[in-house]
């Protein structure tokens, strides 16, 4: 096996007890640059260093030397150049990510719940006509507005996953069934507001539905029309036509920036991407003057400044993301949260098919922290 395996189950294994490299070192008896040393690749331990650091994370031999689950086909695209640390970030979610698919794989088949993946039969490559075919797979008829996204994945037979990623020059990922998948994760990093990350879900099935060569083991840049054309499948996906058209009907008599404001609140999207969504019905509007126009209005009405945030284009240079960085009236965070894979690894702990010490590992939670969630699901 590779010495970067070591080194990574290792991090994976203080992690979940809690240790620093210095506190490790003290049960081991040995120097910290050591520790860090083999923790980086850069030293190549002993039989019986190896022996002393299983003993000290409280874990085999073996589970030490497993080797560490890749990722064959994935779609990680940024739109910058990251920063070293940006990318330190980046190649722990992907190799984290390979981890929780292997795991997720694993209850599913021991639970017998496999889900099957509804969507592999679309070959649409607009992405106007792929979302009117995903929405009719899912179930959704032309006028219904999305409840809960996370349950609707689950329903579509797509992993869903939601984590902070150390940086914000990406919002998700996403990953092809030749890794155990469809799976999407979304980054949950501080100030990204909940708006977003729920366009990102379906963002990333856009992909899923028409990229699907992009899907490789390399991470590269964005491609401008990829991005664009999953805005689009997002946009109609979650407003498509006829429920847009009735909602903003129904809401005329408002003033306009609560006419926009109320059919947010009922798709769970951004004020952009409902104004987006109405310049694409009316050609005659221009978007930078209903945005203009809107924030005009709110502050007036709301005394609330909605300039100056920072908004990433997605947009193939067009300057306009679908999704302000700060909305107004946002989304609370429970209005997305992911909750089959918690629920799978309950279910197999209860029926004794994994320990407390591997749910909490499946869970990244520590075991001081697993005995608390487990006296919680007891108490319910």
């Amino acid at each position: 096996m590779a010495i970067m395996d070591i080194g990574d189950n290792i991090r994976r294994y203080m992690k979940i007890r809690e240790l620093t490299n210095g506190r490790l070192a003290e049960k081991m008896g040995m120097g910290t640059a050591t520790i860090s040393n083999i923790i980086n690749g850069k030293a190549e331990p002993r039989s019986s260093t190896l022996i002393k650091l299983a003993d000290a994370l409280g874990v085999s031999f073996e589970d030490l030397l497993a080797d560490a689950p890749r990722l064959h086909s994935v779609r990680f695209r940024t739109a910058k150049t990251l920063s070293g640390r940006e990318k330190a970030s980046r190649d722990e979610i992907i190799h984290d990510t390979a981890i929780w698919l292997s795991n997720y794989s694993f209850i599913e088949n021991q639970l017998g719940q496999h889900i099957e993946y509804k969507l592999k039969n679309i070959i649409d490559k607009d992405p106007y006509a792929a979302a009117r075919e995903a929405r009719a797979c899912l179930r959704l008829s032309n006028i219904d507005s999305i409840c809960d996204i996370s349950e609707l994945m689950e329903y579509a037979g797509i992993k869903l996953r939601i984590r902070p990623f150390g940086f914000k020059r990406t919002f998700g990922l996403s990953i092809g069934d030749e890794d155990g998948g469809p799976a999407i994760v979304v980054n949950r990093e501080s100030g990204i507001p909940v708006e977003r990350q729920l366009f990102t879900v379906i963002h990333e099935m856009g992909h899923l539905i028409m990229h699907q060569k992009s899907y490789t083991d390399s991470i590269g840049q964005e491609d401008s029309n990829e991005e664009r054309s999953a805005d689009l499948f997002a946009g109609y996906f979650l407003v498509p036509d006829e429920a847009f058209k009735k909602e903003w009907e129904e809401s005329k008599g408002l003033f306009f920036v609560d006419r926009v404001l109320k059919v947010k609140k009922i798709f769970k999207v951004s004020y952009r991407t409902v104004l987006m969504r109405l310049v694409q019905l009316e050609s005659s509007l221009a978007l930078a003057d209903l945005i203009k126009n809107f924030c005009q209005e709110y502050k007036i009405r709301y005394n609330h400044d909605l300039k100056n945030h920072y908004e990433p284009d997605t947009l193939g240079g067009s300057g306009f993301s679908p999704v302000a960085e700060n909305d107004p009236q946002a989304l609370d965070r429970s209005d997305l949260m992911e909750e089959r894979y918690a629920r799978l690894v309950r279910e197999s702990y209860e029926r004794e098919i994994i320990s407390i010490g591997r749910a909490g590992e499946m869970l990244g939670l520590s075991i001081s922290e697993m005995r608390k969630l487990v006296r919680a699901w007891q108490e319910l």
